[in-house]
């Protein structure tokens, strides 16, 4: 299978993978997960910084929460202050 070599490791690829590209979360991994924006991925990013036990089973490649998945209130503040605004 093409796409982001951290697949394996990713919560939100495994999710996302049998998701319609007319969902959020589908029209994101689209273009993160196996397409041009995969080097811009703040769960590579968050992972390498702070392993993958600190990335959020609801993060998106954009360092937002899938929606409808209750937002980022459960998020450590570290996740919160390494993904930004």
């Amino acid at each position: 299978m093409e796409g982001c070599e951290l697949q394996e490791d990713c919560s939100f690829f495994q999710k996302a993978e049998d998701m319609g590209e007319k969902t959020d979360a589908g029209a994101f991994f689209a273009i993160y997960c196996k397409g041009p924006k995969e080097g811009d991925c703040a769960i590579k990013d968050l992972a390498d910084e702070l392993g993958w036990d600190a990335v959020p089973d609801n993060m998106m490649p954009n360092g937002n929460p899938i929606p409808g998945t209750g937002g980022d209130e459960g998020w450590p503040d570290e996740v919160k202050r390494a993904v930004g605004p």
